[in-house]
């Protein structure tokens, strides 16, 4: 009872009413500032997680957590700034989804194309082993560059969209730019570093190749080693005996009953000794 009537309460109902209020008003003000700084570490840690110059396994792995726990933060922010947007009736429902809808200006319908293609990044985010297992796997690669084109669109949005902004959020603007061009920078001398790296292993493959022989050469150089050296006696080589272990093997492998092991060995050849009688 005591809650209802402090419900009841005017001077609590006031309270609430002005703290929901001024919560609507900071809502309003920095949940599209909140989606911004988002997307710019979702862009910035995208492309430092590809860096192999300067981060190593261990922090590139980190660099995509943070990627992906900041494309989450993003979208949380979108949906924020949307509704309060479409609740002050400051946009109409479906400006929110499709652009040059409901008599919407051009800075606004920005921001919607630039929602849409957050939310197609975030999908093509969640479903990359399904890309990935499919037909075209850079259908993926395609669609999550789109990142590139969101961004853009989205900064162009903040800076003519609503009331004029202030200082420092032109500054802050300013500083998601040159974190971005600074990881594009990076991005661009990792893959230059790369290229070379392939450019000098492939030189060096093809400095090592033996030179090919030519089917000319080869004959003369078989039938000068096949003919015989000049007053060299030819050779006679003589078919050496397969030892006991080998033989035993070809037997069983041929089907033949198996021998054992210690055979009797045969014994020593007799002597041909002279007849009596006869010519030593």
């Amino acid at each position: 009872m005591s809650s209802v009537a402090l419900l009841a309460d005017p001077a609590v109902g006031a309270a609430s009413a002005g703290a929901a209020g001024r919560m609507m008003a900071f809502l309003d003000d920095f949940a599209g500032v909140f989606t911004l700084l988002s997307l710019t570490a979702v862009v910035t840690c995208g492309l430092a997680a590809t860096d192999r110059l300067v981060l190593t396994p261990r922090l590139r792995v980190a660099m995509q957590s943070v990627h992906r726990a900041s494309a989450v933060a993003a979208l949380g922010f979108l949906v924020t700034h949307i509704a309060v947007k479409v609740v002050e009736r400051h946009a109409a429902a479906q400006t929110a989804v499709v652009p040059f809808t409901g008599g919407a200006a051009l800075a606004v319908s920005l921001g919607t194309i630039a929602a849409d293609l957050l939310v197609l990044i975030t999908a093509t985010g969640v479903l990359r082993g399904r890309f990935a297992g499919s037909r075209r796997p850079w259908l993926w690669r395609v669609l999550h560059s789109m990142a590139y084109v969101c961004w853009p669109i989205s900064l162009a949005h903040g800076l003519t969209a609503g009331r004029k902004a202030h200082a420092w959020v032109l500054w802050g603007y300013g500083l998601c730019a040159a974190l971005v061009a600074l990881a594009l920078l990076v991005r661009a001398l990792s893959c230059l570093g790369r290229r070379r790296t392939l450019s000098r292993r492939r030189r060096g493959a093809k400095a090592y190749r033996p030179a090919a022989v030519r089917p000319a050469a080869l004959a003369a150089l078989s039938t000068r080693s096949a003919r015989p050296s000049t007053g060299a006696r030819p050779i006679a080589w003589a078919a050496r005996p397969a030892p006991p272990t080998t033989a035993r093997r070809s037997a069983q492998s041929a089907g033949l009953p198996r021998q054992p092991k210690h055979a009797a060995r045969p014994g020593p050849r007799p002597l041909y000794l002279a007849q009596p009688g006869g010519s030593e």
